[in-house]
């Protein structure tokens, strides 16, 4: 049976939703609370930031062992590396930053800046160029992860982030993991 909200269920079911996604983005917010009763019978829940303009699903955290039991898991964790976990945690306090400057929606980036940035929380490096090429690897795969685009500029060197790593990464966490990772930097 098809439902008038069957538009946002397939997006949904596929990966993020962008408010630019016109017809989509209306179609979920004026079937928000069915949206979220329809997922919430398979264990998954509707986060909806409208005033950034994206929803995504997430695993509903069990309340009890027998419920977990009893429901598996639809999403899988996954453990990200050590450059791709920096650089999301760098890519969202650069995002903080901008944000108390009263910057526009859009956060764009160079590459130079970004490694920049990475360089501060790693020890000193033998060889520069292969961590360099490391962070560099971890941005094509914050990439993929749809955390930042690449721009077709020039040098193909500026990247937008995505405001959806807002929903991802606590702005708590950032300054205390940061402050401890330049530590164990220092150490090195």
């Amino acid at each position: 049976m098809i439902r008038e909200y069957s538009l946002s269920l397939i997006h949904l079911l596929k990966g993020v939703l962008y408010a630019q996604q016109k017809e989509v983005w209306e179609n979920l917010l004026q079937y928000e609370p069915e949206v979220k009763k329809y997922f919430a019978a398979i264990g998954l829940e509707l986060y909806v930031d409208k005033s950034e303009g994206y929803a995504y699903l997430q695993q509903r955290e069990m309340e009890s062992e027998d419920e977990a039991v009893a429901l598996p898991r639809l999403t899988e964790k996954r453990q990200l590396n050590f450059f791709v976990s920096l650089l999301c945690l760098v890519l969202r306090k650069y995002l903080l930053e901008q944000d108390a400057e009263g910057g526009s929606l859009r956060s764009i980036i160079s590459q130079q800046e970004l490694l920049n940035r990475a360089r501060v929380f790693l020890p000193s490096a033998s060889d520069e160029a292969k961590q360099q090429d490391r962070i560099s690897s971890a941005i094509t795969r914050v990439c993929e992860m749809g955390f930042l685009r690449q721009l077709e500029d020039k040098g193909g060197k500026n990247y937008e982030i995505h405001r959806i790593i807002k929903g991802f990464i606590n702005a708590e966490v950032i300054d205390d993991t940061l402050k401890k990772l330049q530590a164990f930097a220092a150490e090195k």
